[in-house]
């Protein structure tokens, strides 16, 4: 099994430029002990989720690394002109020399539609679904003309047909285009089946157990639709997972000051109603904080303790191809977060390999 990293948490008191390096540092150590991927999400009227270009990691890392895959998570296609996205990540998927992937969403946050004029949700899925379709046959042209013309998008590709190269002359580094990827975050997702009848990566922002074998269920749903056979390989998985040492050292970090501060001041206020769906009997909103999100939903440990606990949900849910842990705004104590990445990547990760063995295609 594979683990990489997912960015989406930033503290708005982080000066951006701090904080841009902090994201690169964390790359950088990830590709180090050997994770696998990094994937960069876009927002824009979110302060704790405050990056609106995953592009400019990406182009950034691949001048700083060599091996990890690099991922957008996800390009909002309702706020793009998808013909100049289609080109600029045709241009990044050189750069990085085929290591880019791209994710495709519609947006999640009113404010982000808000400030670009579309209405959510019905509005924003039609625009996705009509950009991705238009990036993908332009990633496929191999020069001749291309003329398209929907509902909210439109591209006109001349002919590259002549001596001076006026017209297509672009193809992606890889075959095609890079793998695209639908995330999805609601129990039974509609995005997560059409991700599965056009073979493209699940990736699933994970609560609970529950969460994940739903998930899968509606890929496979949507994959059948199209005679395709889903393979669990592709599959990622977001959550939250924290490693030291000791158990002890462990909960610390998950409860400390940058991981307090994003919960409770972001992720638990405005996610109360989903989190609370997932609460053990008992448990009532009014008592979460950072300590109970850590001892109920969060894996968090030592090495074998997250081994144990992943492993048990990788069976639970039949298994999945990737793990993506998310990355934390730690830069003025870097060195428990450090550790935390490098026992990721140098422990858990070949012990959770060995443990649950090879997947096999559709398993």
């Amino acid at each position: 099994m594979d683990i990489g990293l997912f960015y989406a948490h930033q503290l708005p008191s982080t000066p951006p430029s701090v904080g841009f390096e902090w994201d690169l540092q964390t790359a950088r150590w990830a590709e180090e002990y050997g994770l696998a991927e990094a994937w960069f999400s876009e927002h824009f009227t979110e302060g704790y989720e405050r990056w609106n270009s995953p592009e400019l990691h990406i182009a950034a890392l691949s001048r700083e690394t060599s091996r990890i895959k690099l991922g957008t998570a996800a390009n909002l296609l309702p706020y793009h002109n998808p013909v100049a996205l289609a080109y600029r990540l045709m241009a990044l998927d050189h750069i990085t020399k085929g290591r880019l992937m791209v994710g495709f969403g519609a947006g999640a946050y009113p404010t982000d539609a808000q400030l670009f004029g579309t209405s959510m949700p019905e509005q924003n899925h039609e625009m996705l679904e009509e950009a991705q379709d238009l990036i993908r046959r332009i990633w496929a042209n191999k020069g001749e003309s291309l003329k398209i013309q929907g509902k909210h998008f439109g591209v006109d590709v001349p002919p590259n047909d002549n001596p001076l190269l006026l017209g297509n002359h672009w193809r992606p580094y890889q075959e095609n285009g890079p793998r695209v990827a639908m995330a999805a975050f609601s129990p039974r997702s509609s995005t997560l089946f059409r991700a599965g009848a056009r073979g493209d990566i699940p990736l699933t922002i994970a609560m609970t157990d529950e969460f994940l074998a739903g998930h899968w269920e509606v890929y496979a749903e949507g994959a059948a639709s199209t005679g395709r056979t889903p393979d669990r390989r592709d599959w990622r998985v977001v959550r939250d997972v924290i490693v030291a040492d000791t158990d002890e050292e462990a909960f610390a970090l998950a409860c400390s000051t940058p991981l307090r501060r994003t919960q409770e001041e972001w992720v638990l206020p405005y996610n109360m109603d989903n989190i609370a769906k997932t609460l053990p009997e008992g448990v009532s909103p009014e008592d979460l904080n950072i300590e109970a999100l850590a001892y109920f939903q969060w894996i968090v440990g030592s090495v074998d303790t997250v081994v144990d606990r992943l492993a048990a949900e990788y069976e639970q849910c039949g298994g999945f191809g990737s793990l993506l842990v998310y990355n934390y705004d730690c830069h003025e104590e870097p060195e428990a977060f450090r550790r935390h990445l490098e026992l990721l990547g140098t422990e858990v990760a070949p012990r959770l390999t060995e443990r649950v063995g090879k997947l096999t295609s559709g398993h």
